[in-house]
Order: structure tokens, then sequence, then C-alpha cells
């Protein structure tokens, strides 16, 4: 495994092209001091409003702070929202060359009131177009990915499930990693598995594992033999599972057997999971770029997710940030096992 502060340093030599769904987050803060005389509902005086990006957005923000330089392909509607999340792509250096403004549908806007006294959201509003791209718009996409893979060293799709990445924009994402000879590394929402075949590696949490192999997360051997299930009819490289507190674990074919690694958590206080999966595959697929094993890869976004759950709100971390936790990580350490599985080994082409 390569030391990892050493690593954390090659982090702005890399370059990521991020394919997935935007979204604009709003946060409206006030004060809740009286119920409302029209209904039982509480009143929240504004005094300030902030918008970050969301969705793969988010994904776009760690991997900037992290030092990478980024190329973004994704669609907005023709909206004051999609402009404003264009504007913030701007804000990071990101080139909005690569978003496609579609005339029928609008953009994914997810604005939560938050209360000043209680430190929490008090509720949400969303507008979006959760529709598939299609006909031109989807057309363009394709041309996007393909123009935009080249000289990039990892392809990441961020799949939120609101029409972007439909099966011909992902494999044209998994096409052009391939001709590159790149990984292409997926966050998966959609229950629908066959959807992610051709990808290296997906990072999924134990919800969207179940949803993918079609069962109730039941325990270690049920973790085990769903992963390996998952990775011999996709035939993956690699699957990461993120698991909240019990930290993460990294599942790939050998030729000792179907390794399991796990990974504790190394958060020493945790405030916020907001965007912590967003902040764990960013700087997982950073390291991967950066030509790091995947155990150290799974490393490194253990500690940065460490990091980010000690935040309030949607945060992000940085090389310093993750380098200043690397000597202190205390705990167990990882624990890797090889398994006489249940199912047969993945054959090998």
């Amino acid at each position: 495994m390569r030391q990892l502060s050493g690593l954390l340093d090659t982090f702005s030599t890399c370059s990521v092209l991020v394919v997935g769904d935007l979204m604009l987050d709003e946060y409206l803060w006030g004060h809740i001091e009286r119920i409302s005389p029209e209904a039982p509902v509480p009143v929240l005086s504004l005094v300030r409003r902030e918008s970050m990006l969301g969705g793969a957005g988010n994904v776009m923000r760690n991997l900037c702070r992290l030092g990478a330089q980024v190329a973004a392909v994704g669609v907005v509607g023709v909206d004051s929202t999609g402009e404003q999340i264009l504007e913030l792509l701007d804000v990071l250096g990101i080139e909005g060359d690569g978003v496609v403004h579609d005339p029928h549908r609008k953009s994914a806007l997810k604005a939560r009131l938050m209360s000043l006294e209680h430190g929490q959201q008090v509720f949400r509003l969303d507008e979006e177009s959760a529709h598939s791209v299609w006909g031109e718009t989807e057309d363009r996409l394709i041309d996007l990915i393909e123009s935009k893979a080249a000289g990039t060293q990892l392809v990441l799709c961020s799949d939120y499930h609101k029409g972007l990445l439909t099966p011909r924009v992902l494999q044209a994402a998994f096409t052009a990693a391939r001709r590159e000879q790149i990984p292409a590394i997926v966050a998966p929402k959609d229950s629908n598995a066959e959807k992610y075949r051709g990808a290296s590696i997906l990072m999924p949490n134990v919800r969207e594992l179940a949803q993918l192999v079609g069962t109730r997360a039941d325990g270690n051997d049920w973790l085990t033999d769903s992963a390996q299930r998952l990775v011999d009819t996709l035939q993956l490289e690699a699957l990461v599972v993120t698991r909240g507190r019990e930290g993460m674990t990294l599942f790939e074919p050998g030729k000792r057997g179907f390794r399991r690694l796990d990974v504790p958590t190394v958060a020493r206080s945790v405030y916020d999971v907001t965007g912590a999966g967003d902040t764990a595959i960013a700087a997982f697929a950073l390291a991967i770029a950066a030509g790091a094993d995947r155990e150290s890869a799974v490393h490194i976004a253990n500690h940065a997710a460490g990091v980010v759950v000690g935040k309030r709100g949607t945060a992000t971390v940085t090389v310093e940030e993750i380098q200043a936790q690397l000597p202190h990580r205390s705990g167990p350490g990882p624990v890797s096992r090889e398994h006489s599985p249940r199912l047969k080994p993945r054959p090998t082409s």
C-alpha cells in the first residue's frame, strides 16, 4: 500500500470527468418565533439564503477542493436555477460547455428551510424533472462524454436517479473509459443493476446494494454474498460499500478467492452525514486516478468521510485536513478476509 500522505500530494496533477445529475442545494435560514394564524405551521422569518452545488455538483466540489481538475457533463433546464448552477461551476473553475440546456426539463432544486434556533431543517421543497433525457439532449451528452474523456485519468458517474444517466449515456461513459484505458467508477442509485454493466467499480451504500441485488440487507453474511453476486454478475473489478458508522468495505476478486477488507470508521465526532457519500467517492476516485491501489484509495476515502461528518451541512475536505488526521488514526485497523464463497468464484477472461 503506497504511503498515503505522499499519494495525497499528487491529487493536484489529476483530471477527472464527472458525468451526473446536477442540482442546486438552497438553504433558507431564519427564526421561528410564532405559529401561522392561517394554519398550524411555524412561520420562518428569513435571515439569510445560501446556495451551493448538490448531487453530482457536490462530487465536483469535493474533487476541486482536493485539488483535482474537473471536467463536467450534465444537464439543466432553461431557468434561473440552471443559471445558478453554471455560475457555481464557474466559481470552481469548471467549464460549463459540458452542460446541456434542455428546454423540456426543470433544473433540480432542493430548498431547505432551516431554523437558526434549533440548527436543523424544518421543511424541504423540491423542484425538478426526473424523466430520462432523450433525443437531441441524450445525443449531445454522449458526444460531450466522448470528447471530454480524452486526457483525463478517470470517469466518475454520479447517479442521483434524476434522468441523466440513461443506459445509453452510461454505456458511452464506460466505452470512453475503455478507449482511454482509464477506470469508470459509479455511485449507483438505480435498482437496475444491468444498467451499470461495463463499469470498473461501483460504490453503493448498504441500502443501495440491497436494491441492486433485490434482497433485504441482513447482516455480514448477506453483505459478502450480495457483494460477490454483484461483482460476478457485472464482472466488476471491485465493489466498495459505504456503511455509515461501520466504515467501508472493499470487495474484490483475486487468485486466492473473493477478498473482503473491512475498514472501520475514523470519525471522532459526527455532526452531519449530509454529503458524506459524495466526499467518499470523490476521495476514492481521485486516489485511483492518482495511481493508488484500491486498498489505499479506500483508506483515503474513509479518512475524508471521517473529516466531513464532523462538519455541519454539505461540507468538503482538503488534502491538508486528511493529512492531519492520518497520523492520529485510532481504533482497530482494517480486517482483510479471503472467502471460500458459497457462490462460484468469478471467472477470469
